[in-house]
């Protein structure tokens, strides 16, 4: 079962993810994260890459080059924003391979496609109105996508609180971020909204990520071994 985190920055995807991660593995389940996608792409050999590299251009160039195409017809024209879909691309086909090479239960990905294509176009766009539709062929496939969410005037306050400044919204003025997250913040909605998979839900940051694992756990009754 493949699971996609979405949420606007403060939301607490990452936190979210370690407890979800936390619970299922404790209850026996074999759960990777998108750090282990990320490590086990850095520890492939140079012929592992590059047959890596090799399926890249056989099975997914056609999808950048529609998606560069999108990003221009939409007057995006950002090789920042081609980058991080082709990052994300090599990383699904290193999932694909590692779900196949070795046991997995659970994919926990609090930084996935609909996540990045949304970081890849606000400050970008004037006005966002039907660019989610264009972006919605551009998913990849996930069992599940859960969104977290938060009120603007709140996740300012847990922006601000952070030591990271690994966020765009990190580096911004107190005032600035918030007129940005009001401006985009239901865009993001939008793009989560316009997915087609058939299990999406949303979670309350109200509640503690404890809480919002063991209602996940409780609502889609995932196999549990208990041996």
């Amino acid at each position: 079962m493949t699971i996609e985190f979405v949420g606007p920055p403060g939301a607490g995807k990452t936190t979210s993810c370690q407890c979800f991660s936390d619970l299922l593995k404790s209850k026996g389940l074999e759960v990777i994260v998108l750090k282990d996608i990320k490590k086990y792409v850095r520890e492939m050999s140079v012929l592992g890459k590059g047959l890596l590299f090799l399926k890249f251009v056989l099975f997914r160039v056609p999808n950048l080059l529609n998606y560069t195409v999108s990003l221009a017809l939409n007057k995006i024209y950002s090789v920042n924003s081609i980058y991080r879909y082709f990052r994300l691309t090599v990383f699904d086909l290193a999932l694909k391979q590692f779900k196949k090479n070795r046991k997995v239960d659970v994919v926990l990905l609090e930084q996935w496609i609909i996540q990045e294509l949304w970081s890849a176009t606000i400050f970008k766009l004037k006005s966002y109105n039907g660019i989610s539709k264009h972006l919605s062929r551009f998913y990849f496939s996930t069992d599940a996508v859960f969104y977290l969410h938060i009120d603007v005037n709140t996740a300012i306050k847990r922006i601000s609180s952070r030591n990271t400044r690994l966020s765009r919204f990190d580096k911004m003025d107190p005032e600035t971020r918030l007129r940005e997250l009001f401006k985009y913040n239901s865009y993001l909605f939008e793009l989560y909204e316009n997915s087609s998979c058939k299990q999406k839900h949303l979670f309350s940051t109200y509640r503690s990520p404890e809480k919002n694992a063991a209602l996940f756990v409780q609502h889609l009754h995932i196999p549990v071994n208990y041996s």
